[in-house]
């Protein structure tokens, strides 16, 4: 189930967080709904794509202990715990409103054609990706009814491409591939360009608020983007963005201070 990656689907608690909706009962509660509906479904997902890819995890030495691959669960009992738990997810969402149950279902169709066939798809794949993020944060806005400005959502996207091919390039590092040089130096390409969408989105969002004080949170974010890219240039140890975030100290205290900031700012 990946537990450990349910703190991507934090990201359906930014609309609550950046209205200053955090501590209102009735908000903080659908969310957590929808957050639990994006988590039930997601890990959904992992296992069918671990069944998907079960042969070459099992030659991979980081993914060979995965459940399937190492053979504890057998591939019957991983098709019936994905669709158990894609259907827990989608009848969460259903249960909150229509909208949100179509949201999750496109999620869900994509991520399955992403594990079948779109990853192989060079671009296509990070994409995919990115459109998770977005999707996270939309549902997070469409349960509690709350606008965000287009610069956040943006921003989100943004944020989450630059994340995937920081993956990426750890990934083509990682490999024996023939033009793997190449690659890095494209994906490094991408990833400035990225960055720079980050930092240009997120100051025009600070702008677009009704509180002018969130521009004094840009160095916290400044810092974020800029650390991780040293962590995926210098330290060549991006992997997954989930143990970016719990195994790299400078930026759990910066998304930490962020946070603190933006409640400080917009709540209290």
């Amino acid at each position: 189930m990946r537990i450990k990656q349910w703190t991507k689907n934090l990201f359906v608690y930014a609309a609550i967080l950046f209205h200053g909706n955090l501590f209102n009962v009735e908000a903080l509660t659908v969310t957590t709904l929808a957050f639990f509906a994006f988590s039930f479904t997601a890990s959904g997902i992992y296992f069918f794509n671990d069944i998907i890819d079960i042969e070459r995890d099992r030659l991979n030495p980081k993914k060979c202990t995965r459940p399937i691959a190492a053979g504890k669960i057998s591939k019957p009992l991983g098709y019936l715990s994905a669709a158990l738990l894609i259907i827990a997810g989608l009848t969460i969402a259903y249960r909150i409103n229509f909208p949100s149950f179509i949201i999750i279902f496109a999620y869900v169709v994509l991520n399955l054609l992403y594990s079948v066939r779109l990853k192989h798809v060079v671009i296509v794949d990070v994409l995919i990706i990115s459109y998770g993020f977005v999707s996270r944060t939309v549902l997070g806005a469409l349960v509690t009814q709350i606008h965000m400005t287009i610069w956040f959502i943006l921003c989100v996207m943004f944020l989450s491409l630059l994340l995937a091919l920081g993956k990426r390039r750890y990934d083509i590092s990682m490999s024996t591939k023939s033009l793997k040089a190449s690659l890095v130096d494209f994906v490094d390409q991408l990833m400035t360009i990225v960055a720079a969408g980050i930092i240009m989105c997120y100051s025009l969002f600070t702008l677009d608020t009704e509180t002018t004080e969130m521009i004094f949170t840009l160095p916290l974010v400044l810092y974020g983007v800029f650390y991780y890219l040293y962590i995926v240039r210098v330290k060549q140890n991006s992997g997954a963005p989930d143990e970016v975030l719990y195994k790299e100290t400078p930026i759990l205290i910066t998304v930490i201070l962020y946070v603190a900031c933006v409640i400080f700012i917009r709540d209290l």
